[in-house]
């Protein structure tokens, strides 16, 4: 049974790509990672503002407390063989302060960089812009 869920947009191929990622690095499956388009997530996240986890990716801890951002990538470091040190050097702080600001810079332009191979204009939506009515 995993001991931390991770929610992310599995629309956004950036995230999609940390996700696949954090499989791979995880043989114990100590983290299971959930698309925020599962029907289970509302139900067993009501706490879980949809609108904030499609800003930041988020984990959930074992208690229910949840953790966004680069404060999650030290949450899924601890849990992910190797990957420890990574996760202590994330909560120092002055690194965690820029961890967060390098963390929210990098969400905030996700969508820019990915338009480009985002083939259902998913990421239009989400830089402003209508779909476009292509075929």
């Amino acid at each position: 049974m995993a001991d931390l869920t991770v929610l992310f947009y599995g629309h956004c191929s950036l995230c999609s790509t940390s996700a696949a990622r954090v499989r791979r690095f995880d043989p114990r499956g100590r983290i299971e990672l959930l698309d925020l388009h599962d029907p289970s997530v509302s139900r067993r996240f009501p706490h879980v503002d949809r609108d904030e986890a499609m800003k930041w990716m988020l984990a959930v801890g074992p208690e229910g407390r949840t953790y966004q951002g680069a404060d999650a990538w030290a949450r899924i470091g601890s849990r992910l063989p190797g990957w420890n040190l990574l996760a202590w050097i994330l909560l120092v702080p002055g690194i965690h302060w820029l961890a967060g600001k390098i963390y929210a810079w990098i969400a905030r332009n996700r969508y820019r960089w990915n338009r480009t191979i985002c083939t259902d204009d998913s990421c239009r939506v989400h830089l402003g812009r209508p779909p476009s009515s292509q075929p």
